[in-house]
């Protein structure tokens, strides 16, 4: 996939609440520090590899993609909440957008021959395959997303086997839901949320994408690809110093 060329970028300091400046200073160094840095590097690496196996799929038009990567400090918990393990965690996610042309269970087939990762294994067995794999979102569109018995299927979705990457897409309409419950979700033009108090970095590539909607129109079934989605392994980590 190529690069981007203009690139939406953003890095914020200031304070954090309720914790002291110096604090503050100390903890952005480092997110911003060295060894920081070559993990980030490293990490960015490794996603935008797993993207440029699926520009190489056949059907796929890529519409945007949009990176998010953050460092967050201690938190100390609440009555729900335990206290964070680690000073400080970076975690980084890319969600990217797709237009298919052509069959989408064509396309699934592709990209799952394409060594993009290891995928979710069936392990229920021909007959009765399990979420998360091409068989299920086979068999899925084969029953149009109804069981034999009547009953809905749950949404198909192409899961990696560590669980860090996701693909989902358009899907038809369900007995008595409307189409949109079966649709990638997202109307407005992709923006980059607010900066974190430590280290915030958000690229949208391109800078100015049309919207799924838009996507939609031009090619009839929208495609989204998550990696490292809420809960994700940080990339680099600082554990806290026992007390």
């Amino acid at each position: 996939m190529p690069a981007a060329a203009a690139a939406m970028i953003m890095v914020s300091g200031g304070c954090a609440q309720h914790r002291p400046q110096t604090g503050t200073a100390e903890l952005r160094a480092v997110a911003t520090g060295h060894d920081a840095e070559s993990r980030r590097n490293a990490e960015e690496a490794r996603l935008r590899g797993l993207l440029e196996r699926l520009a190489r799929v056949e059907g796929l038009h890529h519409a945007y993609t949009g990176l998010k990567d953050d460092c967050a400090g201690p938190s100390e918990g609440n009555f729900k909440d335990p206290p964070s393990v680690d000073l400080v965690s970076c975690s980084m996610s890319v969600n990217a957008v797709y237009g298919v042309e052509g069959d989408v269970t064509d396309v699934l087939k592709r990209i799952h021959a394409a060594g993009v990762t290891p995928w979710q294994p069936n392990v229920n067995g021909p007959g009765s395959a399990s979420g998360g794999t091409l068989d299920y979102a086979l068999e899925y569109h084969r029953l149009r997303g109804v069981f034999p018995d009547g009953t809905l299927m749950p949404a198909p979705s192409l899961v990696s086997e560590d669980r860090g990457l996701e693909i989902t897409w358009d899907r038809p309409p369900l007995p008595d839901h409307p189409a949109a419950s079966g649709q990638v979700e997202g109307n407005d033009v992709p923006a980059c949320p607010p900066a974190g108090p430590l280290y915030s970095r958000c690229r949208i590539d391109p800078p100015q994408p049309d919207p799924v909607p838009a996507v939609r129109a031009r090619y009839g079934t929208v495609l989204n690809v998550a990696i490292g989605s809420a809960g994700r392994t940080p990339y680099f980590t600082v554990p806290r110093r026992a007390k």
